[in-house]
């Protein structure tokens, strides 16, 4: 009698679990739906819950299997994966080998245009060597440095009959993830429903999310608190204090995300590493923190000072001091003793306009007019893709991995390589990194490019802020991850 007491107390509360239903305020909606194709921070975080990878990250970054239920670095040139049994689409139709080969052949296409790229370029070939298994074979030595990429959005995998029935991915999906796109309200909000054929047994929990999408931090706050939602991402720390512990659960992590000075070195006076380097000692970094994050943040070099086994530490950069005179000084070196006028371009996504005007009154110091371009989000990823600006303020994710990190973004020709930067020492020692085996090796090799990267400037390295969640204190499971990632919505459940 015990027994079936407790089984069914059990069942009420896995019943009560699953009739879940979360709404999340969120300041950006996505921009495309492409898994292959997005680069805003927003569409990932919608995709990430739709589609899978052969891998997927865990609580601390590890990676763990996916839609590949094993793989094996057969050699540093070679990785099988097995792919799981079982899996399908949300239409229904099944996950084959075929759909993982043609996955990676669309994202290898130069047509696609893919900022993944050049993750795999020298991918010498993917096949299928039977019906659950795919081989990769490297033209380097360098599985390790790739493995973490069959964990992005961006490696996604998806249905090719869906494709080449000619659907356009930027407005349909169809993945395998946990949840299933059920309803898109451009400009007001995005409706996830459950998955009931997920590959996981137990998830996702919840039946539906609500992403509604609120560009202004204030209608958020207020929305939470009015209980018209029952979670938000809130970028303003001092916001952050306005909900008292015992009835919010409030969820904050470290970022990897950086923000950054992004420049166009092919336009005057950025063509110049002098000029460019001269805006490194011009920046006082600790106050930007200061400002716009309320100490919320670290400043950081080109990788987050927390991943000791790559980051050069801030205070290993001579240019992280503030020192307006030598900015002088090598601008005065470059034939602009008495400054010049710039414009940067920015949105009020992500504070990038307050870190915008910070900048503003901070290279005024030394004798350089910064204009401020306030532009609507879509239009800012568009004229980041063209390079039409002279310089802007965003932000660029991050990665546990030195090869993720910097390749695609400074190679020459990279894939989002949009400051048009190239140089032949950062070229050299890109490959280097990529295809070095020996630990030891691999870390001088990063550490002279992250000087090199610093001193040529073709981003100006700012710091990394902590991000924050506000949750109804019935919300549970939830995990924010350093990658930003939202892909414990999955285990996330109402009491």
């Amino acid at each position: 009698m015990k027994r079936s007491i407790v089984l069914l107390l059990v069942l009420i509360s896995v019943v009560l679990l699953a009739a879940g239903k979360l709404t999340i305020a969120v300041d950006v909606e996505p921009v495309g739906l492409d898994p292959h194709l997005v680069t805003a921070f927003a569409s990932h975080r919608i995709l990430e819950n739709v589609y899978d990878g052969l891998l997927r990250f865990g609580e601390n970054l590890q990676l763990l299997p996916n839609l590949a239920e094993s793989y094996e670095v057969v050699d540093p040139y070679t990785i099988v994966f097995k792919i799981r049994r079982n899996v399908k689409f949300h239409d229904g139709t099944p996950l084959t080998v075929e759909d993982v080969v043609f996955s990676f052949q669309r994202i290898l296409n130069p047509e696609t245009k893919s900022p993944a790229a050049a993750f795999y370029q020298d991918v010498e070939y993917v096949k299928a060597t039977d019906e659950r298994t795919v081989e990769f074979k490297l033209k380097k030595p360098m599985a390790s440095a790739i493995l973490p990429n069959f964990a992005g959005v961006n490696s996604s995998i998806i249905s090719k009959k869906f494709f080449e029935s000619g659907k356009n991915l930027q407005l349909e999906t169809n993945g395998t993830g946990p949840f299933y796109l059920a309803e898109y309200v451009a400009g007001n909000y995005l409706v996830l429903k459950k998955n009931p054929h997920y590959f996981i047994q137990g998830q996702p929990i919840l039946d539906e999310i609500k992403f509604v999408f609120m560009p202004e931090e204030l209608s958020r706050v207020a929305a939470l608190k009015n209980k018209d939602v029952d979670m938000a991402k809130i970028s303003e720390p001092l916001n952050v204090r306005q909900f008292p512990q015992d009835r919010f659960n409030i969820f904050k992590s470290p970022t990897l995300s950086y923000y950054l000075i992004g420049i166009n070195t092919t336009r005057k006076p950025f063509n110049d590493p002098r000029v460019r380097n001269a805006l490194n000692y011009a920046i006082n970094r600790e106050a930007i923190v200061k400002t716009v994050a309320f100490g919320e943040g670290v400043v950081a070099g080109p990788m987050h000072p927390s991943i000791k086994a790559w980051a050069l530490q801030p205070e290993e950069f001579e240019e992280y001091k503030y020192n307006p005179v030598k900015a002088k000084e090598l601008l005065a070196q470059a034939g602009y003793p008495k400054g010049f006028e710039f414009t940067i371009v920015t949105s009020q996504r992500y504070n990038f306009d307050k870190v915008a005007q910070v900048i503003q009154a901070q290279l005024a110091e030394i004798g350089v007019n910064v204009k401020i371009e306030l532009v609507e989000w879509g239009i800012f990823i568009k004229r980041w893709r063209e390079s039409d600006f002279d310089a802007f303020i965003s932000m660029n994710s991050g990665s546990m991995e030195p090869d993720i990190q910097f390749y695609r973004h400074f190679k020459t020709g990279g894939s989002t390589n949009v400051f048009l930067f190239s140089n032949p020492r950062v070229d050299e020692l890109l490959e280097l990194g990529r295809s070095t085996v020996d630990v030891q090796k691999r870390k001088q090799i990063y550490d002279e490019l992250q000087k090199l990267l610093v001193k040529e400037s073709p981003v100006i390295f700012l710091y990394c802020q902590n991000q924050f969640f506000v949750a109804d204190k019935s919300v549970e499971g939830f995990k924010l991850l350093p990658n930003e990632g939202l892909i414990f919505l999955r285990e996330t459940y109402k009491k």
